[in-house]
């Protein structure tokens, strides 16, 4: 179909998470030796070990996301970043909403959207609740915890402080 390379995630990535709750690195063996395609993995991949293991499992690359969110350089609230360093992921709120589920650090938002699921709310209730991107504005970029949400993937357990792009690529390959 034209493609020069496929993305591959599981359950541990941030954000709008897939339909069936299969970890990235399941979802990775799958695939290895099926597809003639490149493959990158993404979802639970902060640290050097779990690009390692990527690797390892064939990722031929990987997919970073809440790990650099993390860094000097992003335009997330320096809130968020310090939010991320203190949080592991048994810290999030993982819930039902459109397509499928979300994940995101506790804000209030993102409380009620977790307690909504958990009452029966349909997806769409849940999602309009959520305000789309607005919702991640308010809380990704201006550290607004009320109104908004932060999300973010498993591999937050990893991320030990806020550092700059450049030392978090140099760990990663180091």
């Amino acid at each position: 179909m034209g493609a020069d390379i496929l993305v591959l995630t599981g359950f541990d990535e941030g954000g709008t998470l897939p339909m069936k709750e299969i970890g990235s690195f399941n979802v990775l063996a799958e695939f290895v030796g099926k597809v003639d395609l490149p493959m990158m993995l993404a979802g639970g991949i902060a640290d050097k070990k779990a690009l390692q293991t990527a690797f390892m499992l064939g990722a031929e690359g990987v997919w970073v996301g809440t790990a650099f969110i993390a860094t000097h350089e992003c335009r997330a609230s320096q809130k968020v970043k310090e939010w991320i360093v203190q949080s592991t992921a048994n810290d999030l709120l993982l819930f039902r909403t459109e397509p499928y589920y979300y994940r995101s650090l506790p804000t209030e938002v993102a409380k009620k959207c977790f307690e909504m699921s958990e009452n029966g709310a349909t997806r769409a209730e849940i999602a309009k609740v959520m305000n789309a991107g607005t919702g991640m504005r308010l809380g990704m970029l201006e550290g607004d915890f009320e109104h908004g949400y932060v999300s973010v993937g498993n591999g937050i357990s990893a991320i030990d402080r806020v550092k700059s792009v450049q030392e978090l690529v140099d760990e990663l390959m180091g």
